[in-house]
């Protein structure tokens, strides 16, 4: 069985030289499988859409690379693993954008109205363009890493179409489930940037903003790409103010930051250079909430509380934190205490409660998913930490909250 450290570079290599994303499941996992393949015009409740999944992974063998491409034009690779029952799979990506036009001709062609031409073109502005050639040799490269496989056979092309269907079955329901659940999903994303960012988490912040780049890849608001990317560097500047002045950073700090990066997306005069703007932007501004929050400690202090920042998802022992500073424990704690007016473990439980608080007003994600994310191994103990400290459960919080926006 492969590493999952070895998976989780190949993951991280994917979205950062290509933008696309490689997912293992196991090969029962058929609704996993179905969600990463279908558009929104697939109606995966079929018991033909079933069986021809079925019968697809059944079929595959261990050594090929299989090539799908459905009838809007995107692609996905896979190859099986059959040592551990599994299927990876990259994608979804286009070779190329498609004009208007050709949206139209795609709709024609698989029988849906071209009234679905704002869906269409929704879900194919969120698939990334990447050269086959590069894709496949991504998916060679993971297979060569995973299975430790050096010699490839021919690719072997999927031949069956998940979307062909008549308009009866391409439901509206189904179509406005998919595009909101898009939408929904990169809003998550953009709300667990900034607060990494308030919380002057540098490492959280940068990796969520790849992913957000994965995520509105294809997304235009010019026609001009130089442009279109201009507007989304200029959006994260404004959401990254927003969250430093949250963080209680000096404004006339805040000012001077969002006009020296406005100036800077200005002057830009290539995709690339605006890609690293954006990085820069991202580090910089969490570097200041870091730099702000450390003027009230001392220096190992500091120190002590960035590390528990960083690490707030995993759990974090006082050995380990006086490990990190070169101090006793016990000499840590009083320290700690004393600066701080709290003991580690309540620093901790605070700051954990906090940041689970603000991902209830700013997100969509489960309450089980926002208690592992903050650092609880058991849903149960987060809801009663929470109600400890906030007077009403996290579901309680969220229905008020969300009543009072």
């Amino acid at each position: 069985m492969y590493h999952q450290e070895t998976f989780n570079m190949l993951k991280a290599h994917a979205i950062e030289l290509l933008m696309l994303e490689i997912n293992a499941y196991d090969l029962s996992d058929i609704k996993g499988i179905s969600q990463q393949l279908k558009s929104p015009f697939t109606n995966t409740k079929r018991k033909k859409y079933q069986k021809e999944l079925t019968h697809l992974l059944a079929s595959m063998d261990n050594h090929h690379i299989y090539h799908y491409t459905n009838q809007f034009d995107v692609n996905f690779l896979m190859f099986k693993y059959r040592k551990i029952n599994q299927i990876i799979i990259l994608g979804p990506f286009l070779q190329r954008r498609p004009r208007e036009q050709q949206c139209q001709e795609m709709l024609q062609r698989v029988q849906i109205k071209l009234s679905r031409l704002y869906t269409l073109k929704q879900y194919l502005l969120q698939v990334p363009v990447c050269p086959y050639s590069q894709a496949l040799k991504m998916t060679r490269l993971a297979m060569r890493y995973l299975k430790n496989k050096y010699r490839y056979e021919e690719v072997l092309t999927v031949d069956f179409n998940f979307h062909e269907m008549p308009e009866s079955y391409a439901e509206h329901k189904e179509q406005y489930d998919y595009t909101l659940a898009q939408i929904q999903q990169r809003y998550n994303l953009e709300n667990r940037m900034l607060t990494a960012i308030e919380n002057g988490n540098v490492e959280e912040a940068l990796a969520l903003h790849t992913q957000i780049m994965v995520s509105v890849a294809g997304i235009q608001r010019a026609r001009d790409t130089l442009l279109n990317q201009k507007y989304k560097v200029y959006l994260i500047n404004s959401l990254s103010r927003k969250a430093i002045e949250r963080a209680h950073v000096n404004l006339l700090t805040v000012d001077q930051l969002s006009k020296k990066f406005a100036t800077q997306i200005d002057e830009a005069n290539s995709v690339e250079d605006l890609e690293q703007i954006a990085k820069n932007l991202i580090y910089e501004y969490t570097a200041t909430v870091i730099k702000a929050k450390s003027l009230h400690y001392s220096p190992k202090i500091s120190k002590v509380v960035q590390y528990i920042e960083m690490n707030l998802d995993r759990p974090i022992t006082l050995k380990e934190l006086a490990e990190n500073v070169e101090l006793a424990p016990a000499y840590l704690s009083r320290l700690f205490n004393k600066e701080t007016g709290q003991s580690v473990s309540q620093y901790m439980m605070s700051l954990r409660l906090k940041k689970g608080k603000n991902l209830l007003e700013t997100t969509s994600m489960s309450i089980e998913d926002i208690a592992s994310y903050v650092g609880f191994q058991q849903q149960s103990y987060f809801a009663k930490c929470f109600r400890d400290y906030f007077g009403q459960t996290p579901l309680q919080y969220r229905k008020q909250y969300h009543v009072k926006v």
